[in-house]
This record gives structure tokens, C-alpha cells and sequence, in this order.
């Protein structure tokens, strides 16, 4: 059943309290690569933030890359007061810039 601010589903699995993992997106146009020409290595810890899309954020404030929007749900979330920790699990330069990461709820 969902709850009033849109979070959960009708399978009574609360998808705000899940983990999940995602390949970022614009992930050469986020400040990160444009600052540094590079992508975050594996391991680099990583914060969702909402802003007009959900992105993951490095340490050092830098955005490294978007969620898809398959994972737009996470913007309700993040209403409801869920805040998200994750890693970079994979990242590469070529043949295009791309992060993958793993983000759990705390």
C-alpha cells in the first residue's frame, strides 16, 4: 500500500529502504569530470542529493552524475527524510565517461 507521500508500493516492500545500484548519467557534463577530467575512482564515497534531478555527490561536493529516472521514486524519498550513502563500484574514462555506484539508505 503506499503511504501518503507517495514512498512504498502496493507489494508492501518499502522501496525508500532498499538498496540499490545504478550506472550514473551526464556524467562528463557533472562538475566532477569537468573539474577534475576524470571520473571518481572505485570506492570514492558518494551522497544523493535532489536538486531539479537526483545526483550523486562526491566529497568534495562535486556532482559526478545523475540517477536515471527509473529511479525517480527516490526524489519522494528523499522528501520523506530518507538520505542516501554510496560507493563507486566501477568507473572508466573510455569509450565515454561512466560511474556506476551502490547507495544504501542510513
Amino acid at each position: 500500500m503506499k503511504n501518503s507521500n507517495g514512498t512504498g508500493g502496493t507489494s508492501g516492500v518499502d522501496r525508500c529502504g532498499q538498496s540499490f545500484d545504478c550506472s550514473l548519467e551526464d556524467v562528463a557534463q557533472c562538475d566532477y569530470f569537468t573539474t577534475h577530467a576524470t571520473v571518481p575512482p572505485v570506492g570514492t564515497e558518494l551522497t544523493l542529493v535532489l536538486e531539479r534531478r537526483i545526483f550523486a555527490v562526491a566529497p568534495d561536493g562535486l556532482k559526478v552524475g545523475a540517477l536515471p529516472t527509473a529511479y525517480n521514486y527516490i526524489a519522494a524519498c528523499i522528501k520523506a527524510g530518507y538520505s542516501y550513502v554510496g560507493a563507486v563500484t566501477a568507473s572508466g574514462s573510455t569509450p565515454m565517461p561512466f560511474v556506476s555506484a551502490v547507495f544504501t539508505p542510513k
